[in-house]
């Protein structure tokens, strides 16, 4: 059966990126794929093309080729469309990919595409939008504000350290108050997590599971240059979520705000720059609402 694909893809990549994205069509072609091609070229355009593709109809699976925002906004445009969402791994850390364990060869990966089964995935929810791996605020929502878009194109990763050790040697973040209806924590950097790992292969919190329903938020204490120097070895070393003077609350809802600064703090939603503190984060029950579907191994 020939099967249409939607590819919604970022063509802001390096050549190495480009020659996997076209290695993966081919290997859809040579199944007896339809492959339509949506390039972007801005944000909200990848949202905006997934929810086209699911009113429109005659779309078998509508795939999201480049980074972990990219992929965002394609599963914001599919929410609730029963369409599934299938990934094509070409950003700069990929965590979803490693998440779920894609294959990384460019045939089996579209293979899978084709052929994999869908599942219903529990995600998270930031101010009413859906959010697949992480929400942070404090260090990272600063750190990926900081990003310079065209150093990120141009040295990947290393944007990223860059950008973090800017943070480590001018500290002084914000006093972040965090509250879960039952306990109010004060802290200087916080994540919410639906996924296990974080910034590549870091293990940030290793009892979540990405499948399985609930968030896990770990409040780090951490604003000084020794804080953060120390909870940047407990990441490395994934330990970070056992960590003496991390409180980690696992409530169904998170409320984050500045401990009365008046300035903007920034917020990363799946490792992009989105939003501005405050926010609210709940876990969204997929047995109630409308669900995500993800093509996974």
């Amino acid at each position: 059966m020939r099967r249409a694909v939607t590819l919604i893809y970022n063509p802001v990549a390096g050549w190495r990126r480009r020659r996997k994205l076209i290695e993966v069509v081919e290997a859809m072609n040579r199944r007896g794929a339809i492959v339509t091609l949506r390039e972007t070229g801005g944000p909200g355009d990848a949202e905006r093309f997934a929810r086209e593709a699911a009113e429109a109809g005659g779309t078998d699976i509508v795939v999201a080729a480049g980074g972990d925002g990219t992929i965002n906004e394609v599963a914001n445009g599919l929410v609730g469309s029963q369409l599934p969402l299938g990934v094509i791994p070409i950003g700069t850390a990929n965590v979803l990919a490693i998440e779920i364990g894609l294959p990384t060869s460019s045939d089996e990966l579209g293979a899978l595409l084709l052929e994999g089964r869908a599942r219903e995935i529990g995600a998270g929810r930031v101010n009413k939008r859906f959010f697949l791996l992480w929400v942070g605020a404090g260090f990272d929502g600063r750190l990926v504000h900081a990003i310079d878009p065209v150093k990120k194109r141009r040295f990947g990763k290393l944007a990223f350290v860059w950008a973090g050790l800017r943070q480590i040697v001018f500290p002084g973040g914000p006093r972040l108050r965090v509250s879960d209806g039952v306990r109010d924590v004060v802290c200087g950097w916080v994540v919410v997590a639906n996924a296990c790992h974080y910034a590549g292969k870091f293990r940030l919190a290793p009892s979540v599971r990405f499948e399985d329903l609930g968030l896990v938020t770990l409040c780090i204490p951490a604003r000084g240059r020794l804080g953060l120097v120390a909870a940047t070895i407990a990441l490395a070393l994934g330990r970070l979520e056992r960590t003496r003077g991390v409180d980690v609350l696992r409530g169904p809802s998170i409320h984050i705000a500045d401990d009365g600064q008046d300035e903007v703090d920034p917020v990363q939603v799946d490792g992009d720059d989105m939003l501005t503190l405050p926010v609210d984060v709940e876990c969204w029950d997929v047995s109630k609402a409308p669900q995500i579907r993800l093509v996974m191994p």
